[in-house]
């Protein structure tokens, strides 16, 4: 693979590069204390220097459409199609759900064909969760905490970023690394020609916040 990319992902609580360049894998990750806006700028300007590259060299940018942080992904989003529209390279996006579940892969805490889940913050009672099964992939859903913590079983591997399930039987703590982004990109990507950037919206909005505006108007 020659093609030379960036993503960027602000949807965890964090900032998190990864370029790939020259076929050689650089990232920079840290976690959110400042604004966002300012700290992703230094940011960007450190991983191009480190590989010695330039934004004009890059084939694509990846962004995560989330789920997780409303602000976060709103500004990942804003930045990814600013340098996508300054090259006129093609943006790609892809979920959270999907670049955990290959780093979960990835240090083996789950298997292709067993039943597993993910799950992933949305708030102090609230997380994202997608059950799969024999790399079939349910339905993204909101649910609350305990309703999961309820139905654990040490047959059920479960990954994600939940602190409040570190106690729990089963369950690792999963955040994607660079490797991860990568086979992401490997795995979805092989022809961008088909890739619709109006399409580009944020998982919190297709889903999470949809749901509760529904439910307000019943």
């Amino acid at each position: 693979m020659k093609k030379c990319f960036l993503s960027i992902e602000t949807s965890l609580n964090r900032i998190f590069l990864v370029l790939y360049y020259k076929q050689k894998l650089y990232s920079l990750k840290k976690n959110l204390e400042h604004s966002i806006e300012v700290e992703i700028n230094k940011m960007l300007g450190n991983i191009l220097n480190e590989a010695k590259a330039k934004f004009s060299e890059l084939d694509s940018i990846l962004v995560s459409l989330g789920p997780g942080s409303y602000t976060g992904t709103r500004v990942g989003l804003a930045a990814a199609k600013a340098i996508s529209v300054s090259i006129d390279k093609p943006l790609l996006g892809y979920t959270n759900f999907d670049a955990i579940y290959k780093q979960g892969l990835l240090e083996k805490y789950i298997k292709k064909n067993s039943l597993s889940g993910i799950i992933i913050r949305a708030n102090k009672n609230e997380c994202y969760y997608q059950k799969i099964n024999k790399e079939t992939f349910s339905r993204i859903k909101v649910v609350n905490i305990n309703e999961i913590k309820d139905n654990l079983s040490s047959s059920f591997k479960l990954i994600g970023n939940c602190s409040s399930f570190y106690n729990f039987q089963g369950y690792k703590s999963c955040l994607p690394k660079k490797h991860a982004i990568l086979e992401v990109y490997k795995s979805n990507y092989k022809s961008m020609d088909k890739i619709n950037e109006n399409e580009l919206v944020p998982l919190y909005i297709r889903g999470h916040y949809a749901e509760k505006n529904n439910e307000k108007r019943k």
